[in-house]
């Protein structure tokens, strides 16, 4: 999961990156799930979170190219340069969770997503 905060000249830069980074993401074999989201703030910057979830770590090494996780594909194809500020975190889920299980989470977000009128 990254956050970060995009200054309101660097956007449309950020934005192509991020399109990249998705289309790259989705390429390699592991990945589960993907997607950017955005809080536009009021000085036309963003608030954004990337959030990727991996079958397991090592199909994140792959795609991060190693496992130095301090030095993301984020930082190496310059788009940290984009953030005022950003923080990269790299969780590993406790269980490993079958399809049907993501699924039935996905669907239960979504109702309390809508729940909450979101």
């Amino acid at each position: 999961m990254l956050t970060g905060r995009v200054e309101a000249g660097q956007v449309i830069g950020f934005r192509d990156q991020a399109q990249q980074a998705l289309e790259d993401a989705r390429k390699h074999d592991g990945l589960i799930y993907a997607q950017v989201g955005r809080q536009v703030r009021s000085d036309g910057g963003e608030e954004v979170i990337f959030v990727s979830v991996w079958r397991d770590l090592e199909a994140l090494y792959q795609w991060l190219g190693g496992t130095d996780l301090l030095h993301t594909r984020v930082r190496q194809s310059g788009s940290s340069d984009v953030f005022e500020h950003f923080e990269v975190q790299h969780y590993e889920a406790y269980e490993t969770a079958g399809a049907a299980s993501l699924e039935a989470g996905e669907s239960e977000a979504a109702a309390l997503a809508s729940s909450v009128g979101g």
